[in-house]
């Protein structure tokens, strides 16, 4: 999360408050903590250097204040002066704290934070005088990043308070997902510190399995490494159900927040591979703690967020530029369109076995953007009468009245005549030809005709979701495979059973809209049984084509561990079928999808 993202406060029409600390306190703070990450930084480069003993008393450096101009040596003593500055620094906002603020909190914090400051700054010696004794050095990155954290959230205090006039509602299932997500990631540095300690990065030198193995040995560095491993995956776990979560909040902080934190869990195992793949490069150590970093200070920042603004209802966005560019892109639905961006571009680097280039994949993707923000832009104009009677879309711009039907309808149709132009004269007009295919076909056959008249809605039109593999296969190839027709089929068989579990918990504003929905129309029993049998379809169609030999084994291992908890949950709900099962199931749903289709990406990019 970017730090400049705590400058948010209130002004006329933003739902945002003044933090309780004074101008001159929350500049400070925001300082010191880049200043950390960018510690934070040096200190993995020290470690991936092995510059740690570079110097080796401390605090001086060869018993001099100015050490000898060698390579490793300046390495090491650059991060030492970063730490004194930073320590600094701390005891300058510390005073200004005492003097400015008088909030008990904030008076509190910063005597932890202090103390923490001091535990670093003796660990920091320790590890130099003891010569790097695994426990230590480990010890060391657990209270750098516990200093981190603390610090952040110091920040984004002083920039957020609760305003009881001006509140947004937040749900508690979101808390404590952000809440999980933070602990989990915090425990999976401190493990990856422990490894990097002990030398055990390589102790699984291949990638996904260990030694070839799902289970690995006994030894204790392969199931320390297996292990950071797997907590790697209950970490993205955790973070696909807090993006799920935050996108229901009105708060877009919190939005955006998690959507970050979800891309840098994506970064993060592609850099966790490569690490293993290139036997630990220097630049992708000190990237992936970099990525480490980021993230758990994204989720810092929406933990607080979330806490301080729990108890604020939604006030609507003041009209003027900025608010109507926002709803317009609302029409666009850009949540969806993320995960059809995902399915496009993974299906490109599958269809070139490899990465193909910069501009092609920003074409392709620019006109896969166009082309579902206009069918959704439509979508909204068509729906404007149910969406003002569901709930969960009646503060959509049309029926909240913010834009108007014709200025959808045409913002719709432009978007449609830019994607067609852009595929077709920057790609290639195959896959201008079939966006334009899935517009029509989602606008006409499923919102004008299918979504009001049956139940088989979201089956049938399920098809123009999965258009987007087939674009990209088109853009890279100028064909369509069997493979492409086989990843249509994946998307087309992952949408019942992701739609209908959205449907079970939205039935009361399907019923009341009139619209068919099949737990309307047939009842969750028979919901739930066809949502089991597509979900055994879908799983069937991702092992077959594992089985042709277009993806290797990193897809086949992926498929299967990611089918394992879609069927459980799909059987689970079968035998007691409740709105919150029902949600999960949607949930999990989502990062099964992006999963899969990442997987697919990365088994070809290490082929």
């Amino acid at each position: 999360m970017s730090m400049s993202s705590f400058r948010e406060i209130s002004s006329p029409g933003k739902t945002s408050s003044p933090g309780p600390a004074s101008p001159a306190v929350r500049r400070l703070a925001l300082a010191v903590s880049i200043c950390t990450g960018l510690l934070l930084i040096a200190g993995v480069t020290v470690k991936a250097t092995g510059a740690g003993l570079a110097c080796p008393d401390w605090p001086l450096c060869y018993g001099r204040l100015i050490p000898p101009l060698e390579p490793l040596v300046l390495i090491e003593y650059a991060h030492r002066l970063l730490a004194s500055a930073v320590g600094l620094m701390m005891l300058a906002l510390a005073a200004m704290v005492w003097r400015l603020v008088r909030a008990p909190a904030f008076r509190r914090l910063m005597v932890v934070l202090i103390a923490v400051l001091a535990a670093q700054i003796g660990l920091g010696g320790a590890t130099v005088l003891l010569a790097l004794v695994p426990i230590v050095v480990g010890a060391h990155l657990a209270t750098a990043m516990t200093f981190l954290a603390l610090l952040v959230m110091f920040t984004a205090r002083a920039y957020w308070e609760p305003d009881p006039a001006d509140a947004l509602s937040v749900s508690p299932g979101l808390r404590r997902a952000a809440h999980v997500a933070l602990v989990v990631t915090f425990l999976q540095i401190v493990m990856g510190g422990y490894v990097s300690a002990l030398g055990a990065g390589l102790a699984c030198p291949d990638f996904p399995f260990c030694h070839g193995r799902p289970v690995p040995t006994a030894d204790p560095l392969v199931v320390l490494a297996y292990s950071h491993r797997l907590l790697g995956f209950f970490v993205a776990v955790v973070v696909a159900v807090v993006a799920a979560r935050a996108q229901r909040s009105p708060d877009r902080v919190s939005r955006v927040a998690a959507a970050l934190a979800v891309l840098l869990v994506i970064v993060q195992v592609i850099l966790g591979a490569l690490n293993v793949v290139l036997r630990l490069p220097i630049p992708i150590r000190i990237a992936h703690l970099a990525g480490a970093e980021a993230l758990l200070v994204t989720l810092v920042v929406l933990t607080v967020r979330v806490r301080v603004r729990e108890s604020v209802p939604f006030a609507a966005v003041a009209a003027g530029p900025r608010a109507a560019v926002t709803d317009y892109l609302a029409l666009m639905k850009p949540r969806i369109i993320l995960l059809l961006l995902v399915t496009t571009l993974t299906t490109m680097v599958v269809a070139a076995g490899g990465w193909f280039g910069w501009a092609l994949a920003v074409y392709t993707l620019l006109g896969g953007t166009l082309a579902a923000g206009a069918a959704n832009a439509i979508n909204c104009y068509w729906d404007r009468d149910v969406d003002a009677i569901m709930h969960r879309t009646r503060n959509r711009p049309l029926p909240a009245r913010r834009v108007s039907p014709p200025q959808a309808l045409r913002f719709g149709v432009l978007l449609s005549l830019a994607a067609v132009l852009v595929l077709g004269l920057a790609v290639n007009w195959l896959s201008a030809a079939l966006a334009l295919f899935g517009i029509l076909f989602y606008v006409g056959v499923y919102t004008m005709w299918l979504k009001r008249s049956s139940p088989q809605n979201v089956v049938i039109g399920g098809a123009a979701g999965a258009i987007p593999p087939l674009v990209g296969w088109a853009a890279v190839t100028d064909r369509i495979g069997i493979p492409a027709l086989l990843l249509f089929a994946i998307v087309f068989l992952w949408t019942p059973p992701h739609f209908w579990a959205l449907a079970l918990n939205r039935s009361e504003d399907y019923r009341a809209a009139r619209i068919p929905m099949l737990p309307v129309v047939r009842g969750n029993a028979e919901t739930v049984r066809q949502m089991l049998l597509y979900t055994l379809a879908l799983i069937a169609t991702t092992l077959v084509l594992a089985g042709m030999g277009v993806l290797g084994r990193i897809y086949l291992v992926s498929a299967v561990v990611l089918a394992i908890p879609f069927l459980a949950l799909a059987v689970r709900l079968v035998r007691e079928t409740t709105a919150r099962r029902a949600w999960t199931l949607f949930e999990y749903s989502i990062l099964y999808l992006g999963l899969l289709f990442a997987a697919m990406a990365l088994d070809r990019l290490l082929a």
